[in-house]
């Protein structure tokens, strides 16, 4: 009786740290960066856009956002990352600030719905 006791007191124990394993793991408030096609730069690039407003058009992940800068014909689309726990929403507007600008900080190769391959900068503001 003494063991099987022993042995339910381990088991339960088992189950608690997973749960608490899992929740801790889970609750990490870091984005992930593993997007299939995201190539990130070991170092940060120029700035490629001198608009001051980045217009979303279809959101890849909650931090993570296909959008659009400037106007036709010199439109140029990029993938807008954000670090600092901000969601992204279809057709968000983004301004951005006087002093700072996108700057690229590596590519994302994807296939369009029709099938047509893409790549873009992949972008942060600062």
């Amino acid at each position: 009786m003494k063991q099987f006791l022993i042995f339910i007191g381990g088991f339960i124990a088992g189950i608690l740290a997973t749960l608490l394993f899992a929740f801790l793991v889970s609750d990490t408030k870091q984005p992930s960066d593993n997007l299939p096609g995201l190539t990130l730069f070991p170092e940060k690039g120029e700035c490629i856009t001198t608009q001051k407003e980045i217009k979303i058009f279809q959101v890849v992940k909650p931090n993570m956002a296909l959008a659009e800068s400037g106007k036709f014909p010199d439109e140029i689309m990029v993938l807008l990352i954000n670090y600092d726990n901000k969601t992204y929403y279809d057709d968000q507007k983004i301004a951005i600030p006087s002093k700072n600008c996108a700057r690229q900080i590596g590519t994302y190769q994807y296939t369009t719905k029709i099938g047509i391959e893409k790549t873009v900068p992949v972008v942060i503001i600062e």
